[in-house]
């Protein structure tokens, strides 16, 4: 033979598996993509492969259509040569039916097996979803509930010796607060392991306790991709080999290689913090014109050169020049600039935008369009004292297809009267105003009002001005329907109604009165995740705040 200066492997525990990122959560047209690294892995030769979850588009409790969507999926999957393993995400167990759907075509929902001394760890993220369990889910103890949990645990205890241990879930719940994840990471201890999920479409190397978390992109899911591989945003899949005690990890783009380290979250976290945003900028009711600056810094903390630009689109009362900056920043270097900003005093509405795009090393990092903020984060009041008063029956059990239809109960509805010891028939029951103090910026009413479903309510708070002024305000939506008033008549630029509002901000000012004035929330949600936060601005401290008036000038 040729000479050969490495002796080939005898290690009959030396293995590899595939993982397999999303399919579907968008991406309905990029089959081929997971066409494509179907044919690859069957090139390779894993031993076997693994995909976390959202196979298919789902959200449905229609059997023909889910039928019809696995049946899609299997086509798809069955050119792959090597053995399959799945398990399942939010698409492929969205409600009870679907639930009971992956039970009896593909089995458990969470599981573990043994492969070469190595144990593999299978969870369900959608457990929730149990068809006995769904109406009364405990979610104190978070997203795995008690059985799936203590199934770890056993598995975990009955293996204490294996080489390594990898931790497959859909969800990447060690980034969500009380999520149950923490028993189980208890439970893995010290001993040698990895965790892979998949959910974000976005790939990001995480570390905790001196251990690896993926989270994985997709593999023909819905993204925005980005050329530079740090952002993390490109279909791929990854090929993992354990060789003895040291496991290997490659990110394969279709065509691609990359290491596992190719985009972690330290370099998000840098990546984040480039830009640095400070307006100086006073909005003066006493003149008719308002004028400040935008000072930009951009630190390249980076290893490689920075090209940035900065494009502003001038609303129809804001005057901003220059319209466009432009950076080339070497790695460790820091620069400025500084841009000049003119408005009517009182019409700031609406804000204006501005587009900004990133290069890094000459390839396309980040992209995109912001809103411009006049007023300095620290110059924001957020208002956390509230007098609240719900739940009320929206009137319907359903999501109305066309989300310009209202449900007629929050369109029909009077605002309740202010004072705070009249008895209202609830949801459930009678129910009052009640005095309302968040830990938080946000106002979880989820929790405020013991996790309703197809309910509204509202949040009343006072402000208190020294003079007649129209003051910067924004409101952070978490729901579905959403207004407010102000001294009893809605403030339109808050909100549309109809339109699905989750997460959604609205900017615009509000015409306070001299003495007390009365800002009234009125917000509606159909199935979890209500909450709103709201802010004022007040960079003199000159307006005061509170759930209660305290005084009738």
């Amino acid at each position: 033979m040729p000479i050969v200066e490495r002796p080939f492997s005898d290690d009959p525990d030396k293995f590899s598996f595939a993982i397999i990122g999303d399919k579907t959560g968008g991406g309905l047209d990029k089959w081929p993509v997971f066409d494509r690294a179907i044919d690859e892995i069957n090139v390779l030769k894993p031993d076997f492969a693994i995909m976390v979850g959202d196979l298919i588009q789902g959200d449905t409790r229609d059997p023909e259509q889910l039928a019809a969507e696995w049946k899609e999926f299997w086509q798809h999957e069955s050119d792959l040569i090597v053995p399959f393993l799945s398990l399942p995400g939010n698409h492929d167990i969205t409600n009870p039916v679907m639930y009971q759907y992956w039970q009896e075509h593909l089995g458990r929902t969470y599981s573990a097996f043994r492969y070469k001394n190595c144990l593999f760890i299978m969870l369900n993220t959608e457990e929730w979803h149990h068809p006995l369990q769904a109406e009364e889910w405990d979610w104190e103890k978070g997203w795995f509930g008690e059985a799936q949990t203590q199934y770890v645990k056993d598995e975990l205890a009955q293996h204490p010796d294996v080489r390594h241990t990898f931790v497959m879930l859909h969800r990447p719940v060690w980034l969500y607060e009380n999520s149950g994840w923490e028993q189980i990471e208890e439970a893995l201890g010290n001993r040698a392991y990895t965790v892979f999920a998949g959910h974000y479409h976005n790939l990001t190397l995480h570390t905790r306790n001196d251990h690896r978390y993926f989270v994985l992109s997709a593999t023909g899911g819905g993204l925005t991709p980005q050329e530079a591989p740090e952002a993390g945003a490109f279909d791929h899949y990854s090929i993992v080999t354990v060789d003895g005690e040291n496991v290997d990890v490659a990110i394969v783009k279709p065509g691609n290689i990359y290491p596992a380290d190719i985009s972690t979250a330290t370099f998000k976290e840098s990546l984040a913090n480039l830009l640095t945003f400070k307006p100086h900028f006073n909005i003066d009711n006493t003149q008719p014109l308002s004028n400040g600056n935008l000072e930009i810094s951009l630190e390249n903390t980076l290893e490689k050169q920075l090209e940035v630009e900065i494009a502003f689109h001038p609303s129809e009362n804001w005057q901003i020049s220059p319209h466009r900056l432009t950076f080339q920043v070497k790695p460790g270097q820091t620069t400025k600039g500084t841009v000049a900003l003119t408005v009517p005093s009182d019409a700031l509405i609406p804000l204006p935008t501005y587009d900004y795009s990133i290069a890094y090393g000459g390839e396309q990092l980040r992209s995109g369009r912001n809103l411009f903020h006049p007023i300095d984060r620290s110059n924001m009041h957020v208002l956390k004292n509230w007098m609240l008063l719900g739940p009320f029956d929206l009137g319907v059990t359903e999501a109305p297809t066309n989300t310009n239809e209202v449900p007629p109960n929050f369109l029909t509805t009077p605002l309740p009267e202010s004072e705070t010891d009249k008895i209202y028939q609830g949801q459930t029951g009678e129910i009052a105003w009640q005095e309302h103090v968040s830990e938080s910026e946000r106002i979880n009413l989820d929790d405020a009002f013991g996790n309703p479903e197809w309910a509204f309510g509202y949040g009343m708070s006072y402000i208190k001005s020294p003079d007649a002024r129209r003051v910067f305000a924004q409101i952070g939506w978490g729901c579905n329907l959403g207004k407010l008033f102000l001294n009893g008549v809605e403030i339109a630029a808050a909100s549309t109604p109809g339109s699905h509002l989750f997460r959604g901000w609205a900017h615009f000012e509000l015409p306070l009165k001299t003495g007390w004035n009365t800002l009234t929330i009125q917000s509606g949600d159909y199935k979890g995740g209500w909450d709103y936060r709201m802010e004022i601005a007040d960079a003199t401290n000159a307006i005061q705040f509170s759930a209660k008036r305290t005084s009738q000038d």
